[in-house]
């Protein structure tokens, strides 16, 4: 057995009972008793939830662009802003390794938009066209088959010699991460 992690937990409860669909929902959680205490805390919503947006960050940014969603630096930094990790980032700082003085917070989101963007282009999965980003074909098929990003680097870095051994030793590289 395997635990689920906090968010996950958070977002079955949140899906039981959709108000288009049912006047109640109702959701099960199974688990050992000496987890129970942790679990009644997490549905009361006692326990603080971190995001990981941060974790995949480009591969999040690459489906905005792919989505007209994100279009250059100010529409990414308006992105972030509006999402929980921002949120969270507000309400605990340190945890994400921003500093606590006035204007961290706008620095934050303005340094990793600039990065992620930056690698994105590096990379070739965005291009800048007239000001505006836009998804390359390998941007596409990264954001429609859920590709990290540094597995479609690998990918795209394989050698077009590359033998089977080669290909299968990378693959395993990619499994192992």
């Amino acid at each position: 057995m395997v635990d689920l992690n906090d968010s996950e937990i958070l977002q079955m409860i949140g899906r039981a009972g959709r108000p288009q669909f049912d006047d109640t929902g109702v959701a099960v959680i199974l688990t050992r008793s000496d987890k129970l205490q942790k679990y009644e805390n997490i549905a009361a919503g006692k326990q603080a939830l971190e995001s990981r947006l941060h974790q995949q960050l480009a591969e999040h940014i690459n489906a905005e662009i792919g989505l007209g969603t994100i279009t250059d630096l100010e529409s990414a930094k308006k992105w972030l802003c509006s999402t929980f990790f921002y949120v969270r980032c507000g309400s605990n700082p340190g945890h994400y390794g921003i500093a606590s003085h006035n204007g961290a917070m706008e620095e934050t989101v303005e340094e990793k938009c600039i990065t992620v963007i930056e690698s994105l282009k590096r990379e070739g999965l965005v291009q800048d066209v007239g000001g505006r980003l836009q998804n390359t074909a390998y941007g596409n098929a990264t954001a429609r088959y859920c590709v990290r990003l540094q597995t479609m680097s690998r990918i795209l870095n394989t050698p077009g010699d590359a033998k089977l051994k080669d290909i299968v030793s990378f693959s395993l590289d990619v499994l192992m991460q």
